[in-house]
């Protein structure tokens, strides 16, 4: 599947979990994105040509490595030739991106480097960025965008209410829901060892709430969860979970406001919105959701068949089709 090809080069790496750092709810792990990977830029030996360009081997190499570590496993044929279709799939969009006149400015660059930043010092992508060299990271944030934007371009999907209500008809045992609540949050972050500081920050936020100012717009202003900041800290619906933002959530009424909720993430303060009994969904309730899901089953479909029509029409060579015998290292079982 090509799903991963549209995701963010940022979750390239790191199986993110966007609001379980809440332990709210967890979205599915991403994909490895791998245009970057695809640059011609590096020197040596090419273990593919696409269209006459070299896909270099240490690329592959590098590519393959990552997937038998994810994996346990060793780099053998299988997970060779997997990094190296996922490689030239890459390639090809990247190509047909260009072909096609997508661009990516300096400034799409630079808002994708804010974004980052917006995660905090101790985030994984916050760390990776600290390691790579500036130009290289620009150019692998280029090339994701390059392909994102060409797979925008290219495919449109349109989902009908008769599509939605029929999915909810042939799967309505899939929306028992348990009890929820919908609660909005302010985080105030730890920065270094400084616990203290961000503690008083958020208590100060909290008599600021409990004095009648609007909690939505302070979330706006001051929360620094990058996810939910610009919605005014709202966490939707979400289950009782072993969590410190959801056990406190659980225990309030709607209207009613926490006390400091300490997380390993920072200092929360909780207003529980909607409360929602468990029984099954409304199709009002999921339209949103099913659509998202037929949308995202029909983009795959047609990722898949503009891929294959890349293929058909391209020149492709292996040159390499096989895993060095340097690079077939067993990982340690942990």
């Amino acid at each position: 599947m090509f799903t991963y090809l549209r995701r963010r080069f940022l979750m390239r790496r790191f199986l993110l979990s966007a609001l379980a750092a809440f332990g709210v709810f967890t979205f599915a792990t991403s994909r490895v994105a791998l245009a970057q990977k695809a640059s011609a830029s590096s020197g040596g030996q090419a273990a593919a040509r696409v269209n006459g360009r070299p896909i270099p081997l240490e690329e592959v190499k590098k590519v393959a490595q990552e997937i038998a570590e994810q994996g346990q496993t060793r780099v053998d044929s299988t997970v060779w030739n997997s990094a190296l279709e996922q490689l030239i799939t890459a390639e090809l969009l990247l190509q047909a991106a260009k072909s096609q006149g997508v661009a990516v400015s300096e400034k799409e660059i630079d808002q994708e480097l804010q974004e980052i930043q917006a995660f905090g010092k101790d985030h994984p992508l916050v760390e990776w960025l600290r390691k790579t060299d500036p130009n290289r990271a620009r150019e692998e944030i280029r090339r994701s965008l390059l392909i994102e934007k060409f797979l925008d371009k290219r495919i449109k999907v349109e989902i009908s209410p008769a599509q939605v209500r029929q999915y909810y008809e042939e799967h309505a045992e899939r929306f028992e829901r348990p009890p929820m609540v919908r609660a909005s949050h302010i985080l105030i972050r730890v920065q270094g060892n400084d616990r203290e500081s961000a503690r008083k920050r958020a208590e100060e936020l909290r008599e600021r709430v409990m004095k009648g100012e609007d909690f939505s717009e302070l979330a706006k202003r001051y929360s620094q969860d990058p996810y939910t900041a610009a919605k005014g800290g709202d966490l939707d619906f979400f289950p009782e979970r072993p969590t410190p933002v959801a056990q406190a959530a659980f225990q309030l009424e709607v209207g009613q406001v926490s006390d400091i909720v300490e997380s390993p993430y920072g200092f929360h303060i909780i207003k529980v919105t909607a409360r929602r009994p468990a029984g099954r969904a409304s199709l009002e309730e999921v339209s949103d959701e099913i659509r998202s899901l037929l949308e995202e089953d029909r983009r795959e479909e047609a990722e898949e068949a503009l891929v294959e029509e890349l293929r058909q029409k391209a020149r492709i060579e292996i040159l390499v089709a096989n895993p060095p015998a340097s690079n077939a290292p067993t990982p340690e079982k942990k």
